[in-house]
């Protein structure tokens, strides 16, 4: 049986658009009919399994791990495992003038829907930093996300025409220079960068600037020492750099969305899963 997290879902978008609803589906089935058109765009990533995609312009092509589909409001469509299997998706339904526009001015290539995104690691920590995140709070919230989802495609684009290995590992030696010294500013200095030039690229391939990534590995840390009993959150707040509790208390919620008490009664009931 299928089971679905739903990762962020707007009752409202912006006036220029965006995401709808974002989900991450494990064991899924794909589309169950040969025949359905939508009113928006989606975006599929594929994490696990293999499959196939047809649509009404005569493509019939394979999907394997690591494939993204872009499914184009109006085209009728199939995608899916075969009959009797299943695969893990992370899926993004969005729509809005700005996306219809990328697609008229052929910003978006229709005749190739199906686009190999690999490393996995690396194209689903840039969908989980699109989709992560907390709740819009406001307009401005709303378009700033349209703009990350903007890049992403952009991205997705891109690789469809060029090899992105050596940015991969650019990326990767970055985010491990950020977790050995937990300093940005030494990150960019061992990696032979200028601090802004560093920030830009780290921002530009991950989707998320160099100081979130510090951040996520704080948090990291101290979801782990929550788990500890007898654990204090001034000891917490001390080890991880922060000047009181109070201070952490306030990060933890808004990167993790629960307090750090919340959090501590929820894992004392049921281990989190990531």
């Amino acid at each position: 049986m299928w089971e679905e997290k739903v990762y962020k879902q707007n009752m409202h978008l912006s006036s220029v658009g965006g995401i709808k609803i974002a989900c991450f589906l494990n064991k899924g089935v794909g589309v169950l009919t040969s025949k359905r058109t939508l009113p928006h765009f989606t975006l599929v990533y594929v994490t696990r399994g293999q499959g196939s995609y047809r649509d009404e312009n005569g493509l019939s092509l394979s999907v394997h791990a690591g494939d993204a589909i872009l499914v184009y409001p109006g085209v009728e469509h199939w995608y899916g495992p075969p009959r009797g299997e299943d695969w893990d998706e992370f899926y993004l339904v969005f729509e809005g003038p700005i996306f219809d526009l990328w697609r008229s001015a052929r910003c978006l290539d229709e005749t190739r829907p199906v686009v190999s995104l690999r490393p996995m690691d690396f194209w689903r920590d840039r969908i989980l930093s699109l989709i992560g995140g907390g709740k819009a709070a406001s307009e401005r919230d709303l378009v700033r996300e349209t703009i990350r989802l903007q890049e992403l495609l952009a991205d997705i684009a891109e690789a469809a025409d060029k090899d992105v290995e050596g940015d991969i590992a650019w990326l990767e030696q970055a985010k491990t220079a950020i977790a050995a010294s937990m300093d940005v500013r030494e990150a960019a200095q061992a990696s032979g960068h200028s601090y802004e030039a560093f920030r830009k690229r780290f921002r530009k391939l991950a989707g998320r600037s160099p100081g979130r990534y510090r951040t996520s590995l704080l948090m990291e840390r101290a979801c782990e020492m929550l788990g500890e009993p007898g654990v204090l959150l001034r000891d917490i707040a001390d080890e991880l750099g922060y000047c009181d509790e109070y201070h952490f208390s306030r990060q933890f919620s808004k990167t993790v969305g629960w307090s750090p008490s919340e959090y501590r009664t929820r894992i004392a009931r049921e281990p989190l899963r990531i």
